[in-house]
């Protein structure tokens, strides 16, 4: 039976790089610094299975007995990918092709094709001789389900073809219908059978807006199938483990649509934690946070961080302290566990110079002792409510589809999508407040406000999804930029916000845009320069504040059954910037600029008090607070310059020891958990 502890740390380890007479040290190692969990077995299948059908898993047989003996207890990977080079060579078809069509050798790690189905025999047969081998291991707590799907590149070869002809088969029936839905009488590009289809990118040119969304669902649709077998191999194979991953599914150029199926493969969710060696670059902080959030979705479960930023590429570490201000900084966004990558620097391959706990000649450096004060405080944290638990008044919508409608066409979506989306999630940061990522066709949990921020896409089960939620008393919150396209991304040809326009009461028609506009596209065989003018900078007025954003783009609003609440100024024209429509019993609010954390933070702070959301505790900017219980509260400081936070009771610093009278000092990079003294 596996010890239950309420917070993990470990790190990750790759005994198949190291001597056999050195594992026995670095578990020493581990141990001696009250490491409880270690992840073990990505991205060595080969190490497993040499060639084909040969099995060798008495080495790995003696590292789990090391690590049981050691009390720590093992995240098993299960490798398959990158697959093997006997497997590539064997199968030449499950390598990656270019966009050129052009078979690429397996150089690197991800150069297979994850939905073929050869490489996916030969995966899952592996996966279920490891799944069996150590499903009843003492030291086992759970097996991860491969390592970074997500990441690499799709395969465009005349197999991925073949399968997205019958993907679309199986989506529209009819080739009638594929060409009613990629608009295909535009410029004499008819289908006549579903043979004629072709991926619809061919070296560097990109086929029209429709078809690249379909080829992105279809590629997210392979990944998500692939993930749910390696899924159901745990589930019927070994039922009473856990499962995690650390998948990329918000990876721009590849990725997949983890909300529409997450709930079916995922125990506990996992991630990546990579905020970057300059904890100064807010936006990388702020996403990786945003992504934690995202992996969890509406599961109310804990995230564990399988990986954990320690060093960088070229990069030895972060400051001093920083590292230990990122691990408060995940449980602050639910984490249980982290794994620091890597444990030691490797001597070679890709990642030779991504600096670990240990140096490349064995010996511990200072980061050792760093992570080592994270395992032992968090032993000293197990008669906490830990990891947090969360009840979220506010929800932000996420969409990978619109990630892909908006990457596909930057010269109308200048504001990229992810930047818009962390905007929204800063403005929740800033007021330390929590909040759920949610999958607007299908919702689970109830809310008081939904924020949507730049959601190109607007499909039929969104669009009821928001309609339902606003007739039964919420508020949603909708910003520029969304509701432009239909599920087969083709523009609505009914008012905008598409399918929504009777719920926010508005027509939003003409757009500004404030800079000199230059398109990607060379329109006219003239080459453009982008002069960098800055036509106008709009202020709003809202409550007789004025407020100005910073912002190149903003829409123009007709109010239909909607009130203004906020007017632009300093523009040719004052228009709306925000209107408010009731709709049933709640109110739908539309943001007529792209998501804004300086706008949408003067908003939402408006709105709380009608609302019944009660902010988050009161810090400095760069403060990081949220309550666990009614008695303890835990404060990050993830700036580099000592904060201070005031506060109205005598209260004790469970981490440093000290009592604590009307202020709390944080120093650089400091966290500390606060527990006030009854009188």
């Amino acid at each position: 039976m596996a010890v239950i502890r309420m917070l993990y740390a470990g790190a990750n380890y790759h005994p198949h790089d190291w001597p056999r007479e050195r594992w026995q040290h670095d578990i020493d190692l581990m141990r001696e610094a009250s490491f409880t969990i270690v992840r073990l077995g990505h991205l060595c299948w080969d190490s497993f299975e040499p060639s084909e059908g040969n099995y060798t898993f008495a080495w790995f047989d003696e590292v789990m007995t090391l690590f049981h003996q050691a009390g720590i207890q093992v995240v098993l990977d299960i490798a398959t990918r990158p697959a093997p080079t006997w497997l590539h060579r064997k199968y030449p078809e499950i390598s990656l092709s270019a966009p050129s069509g052009l078979r690429m050798e397996a150089q690197t790690r991800y150069m297979e094709d994850v939905g073929h189905p050869t490489f996916q025999e030969y995966a899952y047969d592996f996966a279920r001789k490891l799944v069996m081998r150590y499903r009843h291991h003492p030291a086992l707590y759970a097996f991860g389900l491969c390592n970074e799907l997500g990441s690499g590149a799709p395969s465009y070869s005349n197999a991925a073809r073949d399968r997205f002809e019958v993907w679309l088969r199986n989506k529209y029936a009819t080739v009638e219908q594929l060409n009613e839905a990629w608009t295909a009488q535009r410029w004499s590009r008819k289908l006549n059978s579903f043979s004629d289809v072709v991926l619809p990118i061919s070296g560097q040119v990109k086929g029209a807006p429709e078809r690249l969304l379909d080829m992105a669902r279809f590629y997210s649709d392979e990944t998500l199938a692939y993930m749910q077998g390696l899924s159901d191999i745990v589930r019927e194979l070994a039922p009473d483990v856990r499962e995690t991953t650390n998948h990329w599914s918000e990876n721009p150029g590849y990725g997949f649509d983890y909300l529409k199926q997450y709930r079916e493969m995922i125990d506990l969710p996992g991630i990546g934690f990579y905020p970057g060696t300059n904890p100064e670059d807010k936006q990388a902080l702020t996403a990786a946070c945003f992504f934690m959030d995202h992996r969890i979705g509406e599961l109310d479960r804990p995230i564990w961080c399988l990986e954990f930023q320690t060093g960088d590429f070229g990069g030895y570490a972060s400051p001093p302290g920083a590292m230990r201000m990122y691990a408060y900084l995940s449980l602050i966004h639910r984490a249980q566990a982290v794994c620091a990558w890597t444990w030691r620097t490797m001597l070679g391959g890709e990642e030779q110079y991504v600096f670990g706990l240990v140096d490349h000649d064995g010996i511990p450096g200072w980061k050792y002792d760093e992570f080592a004060r994270i395992a032992q405080e968090f032993k000293r944290l197990q008669d906490l409510d830990m990891p947090r638990k969360t009840n979220p008044d506010i929800a932000i919508a996420y969409s990978f589809e619109t990630l892909k409608v908006m990457a596909g066409n930057p010269s109308y979506y200048k504001t990229d999508y992810t930047g818009q989306v962390l905007q929204a999630y800063s403005a929740l940061e800033q007021s330390n407040l929590d909040c759920n990522i949610v999958n607007l066709r299908s919702l689970h949990q109830n809310y008081k406000v939904i924020i949507v921020p730049g959601h190109a896409i607007m499909d039929e089960e969104s669009a009821a999804t928001l309609r339902a939620f606003v007739e039964q008393g919420g508020t949603v919150i909708m910003t520029a930029y969304s509701a432009k396209v239909t599920a087969n991304n083709r523009v609505f040809d009914t008012t905008l916000p598409g399918g929504l326009s009777d719920v926010f009461g508005i027509r939003c028609g003409a757009f500004v845009r404030t800079r000199s506009h230059t398109p990607w596209e060379n329109a006219g065989g003239l080459e453009k320069t982008e002069l960098g003018l800055e036509r106008e900078k709009p202020v709003i007025v809202m409550d007789s504040e004025n407020i100005q954003p910073d912002i190149d783009y903003y829409e123009i609003l007709e109010p239909r059954t909607a009130s203004v609440i906020a007017s632009f100024s300093n523009t040719r024209e004052s228009s709306p910037a925000v209107t408010c429509n009731k709709y049933g019993q709640g109110q739908a609010i539309y943001v007529a600029l792209p998501a804004n954390t300086t706008f949408l933070s003067a908003l939402l702070h408006r709105l709380y008090p009608t609302l019944g959301i009660v902010k988050g505790p009161a810090t400095p900017s760069g403060v990081v607070a949220r309550h666990l219980d009614n008695t303890n509260t835990l404060y990050v400081n993830t700036t580099g310059k000592l904060q201070t936070v005031p506060l109205q009771e005598t209260a004790m610093g469970m981490l440093s020891g000290q009592t604590i009278t009307s202020e709390l000092k944080l120093e650089p990079y400091d966290a500390e958990i606060i527990q006030f003294i009854s009188n």
